[in-house]
């Protein structure tokens, strides 16, 4: 588990970092800054949004293994209240920050980290062979049970 965590949270940055550079470029590019714009502030705010949840996940981790009573919350109303503050900013400055891009990037940051944790599980499978003792789907090969009338 924590190979997942370490490599898909490289990834994610390495992606993130990529993500913001293009979109930083193509801010210098004078009609297509509004554009740029409402990119930049969606991917931001979906980015935060995934490592917010990323740390309070780990901190209600954290609570549940030490045996703590009092539940970690994933401070869900945090994660929208940022969303609303950007549009906000969008409603202010329409001129300035294109909305179309703006709802079409806030969800750049799900999308890649469900992209990142498949791209994960799936290059672990491909590197399995059957020999491994890979799972296959549907064989009770091994049950204890055995029925007649099947």
């Amino acid at each position: 588990m924590k190979q997942l965590i370490a490599w898909s949270s490289r990834v994610i940055l390495i992606v993130s970092a990529v993500y913001l550079v293009t979109f930083g470029l193509i801010w210098f590019f004078k009609p297509m800054r509004a554009l740029a714009n409402g990119f930049l502030l969606g991917g931001l705010i979906s980015l935060y949004n995934i490592f917010h949840l990323a740390f309070r996940l780990r901190i209600a981790g954290l609570r549940v293994r030490s045996g703590s009573r009092k539940p970690a919350g994933l401070h869900m109303t945090v994660r929208f209240l940022t969303v609303i503050f950007g549009a906000l900013l969008v409603y202010r400055f329409p001129t300035r920050i294109d909305y179309h891009s703006f709802v079409l990037s806030l969800l750049f940051g799900y999308l890649l980290l469900a992209t990142v944790i498949s791209f994960y599980y799936l290059r672990k499978r491909s590197t399995i062979s059957s020999d491994e003792g890979g799972e296959t789907l549907g064989s009770d090969s091994e049950s204890k049970v055995s029925r007649n009338d099947v």
